[in-house]
């Protein structure tokens, strides 16, 4: 397959065809995955570039001849009956996501608001239904970060490499990334300051709408009369989408169903 068979399409997941003597190149994010094919292997390297620049998702059709098999992870995947399909699945993050805001928002007692934000998406690769996906990694370049009161009580986390904003309009530019509305409840009597929000995204399914754009169902957070605060997970879509015009992706990854989760104030909120 030489240089004029070059093609490509605007897309980076769904189940592509991997017949021996091919190269796919996957382009998500940051995340640059490339994979050849041979009769008994698969050559498989990845990478989450440092440039500042989120492209768009894509998919190119390489020749096998060319070089540049450069990239940091590196993986050899052998067998007698070696695979010529592989699935790419986005997911939701592993851990919680903080999410933090440009600027401190406050929300009065006894009041409530929706707050919106748009967070990575993992990618996931599998060969067979059923298995251990062979790689789940971030579209994005993030951070580990620990989220708690001190050192002993709290969870790690991702954090964003930038400061995202928490804002009352949804996000219109989504790439690999998936928009949460975030419903706000404060029924305590005292003001309730926003300045970062955890994202329970491992609790979360993900859907796309018919023009690729990814969503979930809409979080709901309350803010107790003490130091306590509740999170559900609720059975509206965020921004009141239509069930109908939505297609499941990929399920949470711990699925709380309809369960209500009580936690710290400082656990949802810092």
């Amino acid at each position: 397959m030489g240089q004029q068979d070059l093609k490509q399409e605007s897309r980076c997941w769904g189940v592509f065809d991997l017949t021996p003597n091919t190269r796919l190149q996957f382009n998500c994010g940051d995340l640059l995955l490339d994979i050849a094919s041979g009769e008994k292997d698969w050559l498989m390297q990845y990478e989450l570039k440092t440039s500042d620049t989120v492209h768009n998702p894509c998919i190119q059709l390489m020749g096998t001849d060319e070089e540049g098999w450069s990239l940091a992870n590196k993986q050899r995947i052998v067998s007698n009956n070696i695979p010529q399909k592989l699935s790419l699945t986005p997911v939701m993050s592993d851990r919680a996501i903080v999410c933090r805001a440009t600027t401190t928002v406050v929300l009065l007692p006894k009041e409530q608001i929706s707050l919106y934000v748009a967070v990575p998406l993992w990618l996931q690769l599998s060969i067979r239904g059923g298995e251990k996906p062979l790689l789940d990694v971030s579209t994005e370049r993030i951070s580990d970060t620990w989220f708690g009161l001190n050192s002993r009580e709290g969870v790690m986390s991702y954090a964003l490499r930038m400061s995202e904003q928490l804002d009352i309009q949804p996000s219109t530019n989504h790439g690999m990334r998936v928009t949460i509305e975030i419903r706000i409840k404060n029924e305590s009597n005292e003001q309730l300051n926003l300045d970062k929000v955890s994202v329970p995204a491992p609790h979360l399914a993900l859907y796309v709408d018919e023009v690729g754009h990814f969503w979930t169902r809409r979080i709901t957070m309350v803010r107790e009369q003490d130091e306590q605060a509740t999170l559900t997970i609720d059975k509206v879509m965020s921004t009141g989408l239509a069930h109908q015009n939505l297609t499941l992706v990929s399920a949470a990854r711990d699925d709380l169903g309809q369960h209500k989760i009580t936690k710290a104030l400082s656990a949802l909120f810092g």
